[in-house]
């Protein structure tokens, strides 16, 4: 066996068991390769991440472990005939479970033209994260495009808990979390409020939009959150909590959920590694006809940057060991998820990706992602990510939850709301 599973890869693979929790990050490249190009660089991604050959498996006393397997990463083929192909092959890796007892917890599957194509990299979240997806893909792109580079053997860590209580010991007075009033972490949950066991309906239709801005579009705003003394991201979260509340104009309270990459914090220093290395920030605002975007971005901005401290990331982890430790069902999980975590926007922003788009003959165009089905009420799972000079977008939502001219009309409204503060820095 590998290692027992951390307290967050714990928590969702629990979660796995009602609802699916995987996540698909897309890259689209131009430049003609062949198929066994990329089975040839996917054993090499395997050999380089430990977490891609295990599967979960449970001891004795029911504890869960990652355990070793040689099974290959699957790689399915599909022509590309069009420009929205990909996009639906996205929706139908999300609507598929991973059967966590079978090794490897990832997929890959190839939209394939002799001019562009897109590779989709779906994993299950026990195992990594969004930005993980960017490093794999960049890899895969690297082994492909630049066949003889070397790539270094990644040793295998323990999940980012263990190293953030190790460092947290070292500041002194850490809050307990009894004592923390604002903790989004899971508690315990009242069981005739649990959600009946087994997994939630499969006939779930999940889809997806994807849209992006243009070069200059992208550094307009990038320049305008920075005459505001604000984040893009915080811009982004903004223009979609305005277009969720636009529809009226009584004060609205509304919550915004952001996860927060902590590998800053992380002792030896983690950047490449595959794995689950991000907490998750919880912002709460109320929304009034005499707000701007701008002043919720830094209302935004300044709760976020309070839970990417140290000690409070240290404090969700011992609340989550603690709810761990009552030993919850899969069901109990998932209710915790739902009541600690509501929400009427989540965005995930992978931030500019510090990666090449230059791989031999092989040019990276954009990346998509992450997306997401949590099966969540009122899901809007935004996944943003910027490449080069260009900022790109996906909202993944469930059918059952929102109808499709809703989402397109939530799209259309959060970007006119960023275009609209945007352009305001030409006048």
């Amino acid at each position: 066996m590998h290692r027992p599973l951390s307290t967050g890869e714990h928590s969702f693979w629990l979660y796995d068991q009602v609802a699916p929790l995987h996540f698909v990050v897309s890259a689209q490249i131009t430049g003609e390769f062949s198929v066994t190009q990329l089975e040839q660089a996917l054993v090499k991604l395997q050999q380089r991440h430990p977490l891609l050959r295990v599967c979960i498996v449970n001891d004795a006393s029911g504890q869960p472990w990652f355990k070793e397997d040689a099974a290959k990463i699957p790689l399915r083929v599909v022509q590309r005939m069009g420009e929205q192909d990909w996009q639906r092959v996205v929706e139908q890796e999300l609507s598929q479970p991973f059967d966590w007892n079978q090794a490897p917890l990832l997929r890959v599957v190839l939209v394939h033209s002799p001019e562009v194509s897109e590779i989709i990299v779906t994993t299950q979240h026990s195992i990594g994260d969004g930005l993980s997806s960017v490093y794999l893909l960049r890899d895969i792109l690297q082994a492909v495009g630049t066949p003889d580079s070397e790539m270094q053997i990644l040793p295998l860590r323990p999940g980012y808990e263990e190293l953030i209580l190790e460092k947290a010991d070292k500041i002194p007075n850490l809050p307990s979390p009894e004592n923390n009033n604002n903790d989004a972490s899971p508690s315990a949950v009242n069981d005739s409020k649990s959600i009946k066991a087994g997994r939630l309906p499969e006939d779930q239709t999940v889809r997806l939009l994807a849209w992006s801005l243009s070069s200059e579009e992208t550094a307009l705003l990038i320049s305008r959150c920075r005459q505001e003394q604000t984040s893009v991201h915080a811009a982004i979260c903004a223009a979609f909590l305005l277009a969720v509340s636009q529809d009226s104009g009584q004060k609205y309270n509304l919550k915004c959920l952001s996860p927060i990459d902590i590998r800053r914090h992380l002792a030896p220093l983690i950047v490449e590694d595959c794995g689950y290395y991000a907490s998750v920030g919880m912002t709460a605002h109320d929304i009034t006809p005499d707000l701007t975007l701008w002043d919720i971005a830094r209302s935004l901005k300044s709760q976020l940057h309070e839970q990417m401290a140290l000690d409070k990331i240290a404090q969700k982890v011992t609340a989550s060991q603690a709810f761990l430790a009552t030993n919850p069902s899969p069901s109990q999980v998932k209710q915790a998820f739902d009541d600690g975590y509501s929400h009427e926007v989540l965005v995930s922003n992978l931030g500019r990706l510090n990666i090449p788009q230059q791989f031999g003959n092989i040019k990276l165009q954009a990346i998509y992602g992450p997306a997401v089905a949590t099966y969540m009420k009122n899901e809007r799972f935004i996944g943003v990510a910027t490449v080069g000079n260009q900022m790109f977008f996906t909202c993944t939502y469930l059918e059952s939850e929102i109808l499709s001219a809703e989402a397109v009309q939530l799209q259309q409204a959060a970007m006119q709301q960023l275009n609209h503060f945007r352009v305001a820095i030409i006048n």
